[in-house]
């Protein structure tokens, strides 16, 4: 195990597609909520300072209980995405709210560098919004850029919406620089 002051050579990166119905915000959750579990034992069976970086298509967007697990570490026991009654027949997938955490300390690349989400991560004919995030360790890096996300009259040059002959997917391609912070984060 290395010490604190030692130099980071390593970063875990992982990349994940959660489920995409918007009727089951639940499943969503469970499904950040495994990840981050499944992370936290290969991140701490490496290191104790080895830095994170989560991408993907959350199909969550901001207002959601993944966005929140992600940025808080946890979610409100109230949130409605917490408190989804499970249908006839379907089980009920989520513990007791308080049971749902992690031990990262994470940021959103473009929240962080922005200050804000991008108006739009999706762009389709039924959705235009935030779905995809780079999430990172805030304590041992730190976004320095983002790629700027085209804008309306962009994205539909040509087509009323993505995928088209210009952007191959119906999600806007996210980058970041990210900034290895020696040691941790600076004093």
């Amino acid at each position: 195990s290395r010490s604190n002051r030692d130099a980071i050579n390593q970063v875990c990166i992982a990349n994940t597609h959660l489920y995409s119905n918007k009727d089951f915000p639940d499943v969503k959750l469970w499904q950040a909520w495994q990840l981050l579990q499944e992370l936290e034992q290969f991140v701490m069976s490496r290191a104790q300072n080895l830095p994170l970086v989560i991408c993907g298509d959350f199909n969550s967007t901001p207002d959601t209980a993944v966005y929140d697990l992600l940025a808080r570490q946890t979610v409100h026991p109230r949130h409605p995405d917490v408190n989804v009654e499970p249908g006839e027949g379907c089980p009920k997938v989520l513990p007791n709210a308080i049971n749902i955490t992690h031990s990262f300390e994470l940021g959103s690349a473009y929240q962080t560098v922005l200050g804000e989400e991008p108006k739009q991560t999706n762009f389709t004919s039924n959705f235009k919004g935030v779905l995809d995030y780079i999430w990172y360790s805030s304590v041992y890096l730190k976004p320095i850029a983002v790629a700027p996300i085209h804008d309306e009259a962009a994205l539909t040059r040509h087509g009323d919406a993505l995928p088209s002959t210009e952007f191959s997917s119906d999600h806007i391609m996210l980058i970041t620089d990210l900034q290895i912070l020696s040691g941790g984060r600076p004093p």
